[in-house]
């Protein structure tokens, strides 16, 4: 969380707007935001955002004639996602695009991340700043997401209210912490 993920689909989204057909999902779940909106405040045309309960969701909406496909936080999707994304890429010539986030507020890979990132053909690694403060700033990559909030759902829709980016260093000593609190 916090990497620029988002903002990263969305400067492609604009790059391509005027010069191919683009249909962008969001699961349906996440309410803060009328169509996609980045942490940072980035959003995307309304029009193009379709919000998708499941695979099948997204495979009703798609258009016959379009050229490419954006999902925000493929994650979120069940295992069927990343068969349709094969269908969509190898027999339809479909140019997909993902979000993901590859681990959960454990540090474990984080539903299909893993099946989605092996199928990919390219992959941008993206990571957010450490905030750790015990002691100073940390400022190393962050590539965990500490979850403030208590709930042991996988899924909790949320910003900084409920999540610190942190280093693997600083995300183990956390847990560790948290552990023998509770």
């Amino acid at each position: 969380m916090f990497s620029g993920k988002t903002r990263e689909m969305q400067k492609i989204y604009s790059r391509e707007k005027g010069r191919k057909r683009i249909q962008v999902f969001k699961k349906y779940f996440d309410k803060r935001f009328k169509g996609i909106r980045s942490h940072d405040g980035v959003k995307f045309n309304e029009g193009d955002v379709y919000v998708a309960k499941d695979v099948d969701d997204i495979e009703r909406q798609l258009r016959d004639d379009i050229e490419v496909v954006m999902i925000d936080e493929a994650q979120f999707y069940s295992g069927k996602l990343v068969e349709k994304i094969r269908e969509w890429v190898e027999e339809r010539g479909i140019i997909v695009i993902t979000t993901v986030l590859p681990t959960d507020y454990r540090g474990e890979t984080f539903g299909i991340a893993g099946d989605l990132l092996a199928l990919a053909d390219k992959y941008t690694p993206m990571t957010a700043i450490c905030e750790y403060e015990e002691g100073g700033k940390c400022d190393s990559p962050a590539t965990r997401s500490f979850r403030k909030a208590y709930s042991e759902k996988q899924i909790l829709i949320g910003g900084h209210e409920a999540y610190v980016p942190m280093c693997r260093q600083h995300f183990g000593e956390s847990m560790k912490l948290r552990k023998r609190s509770s």
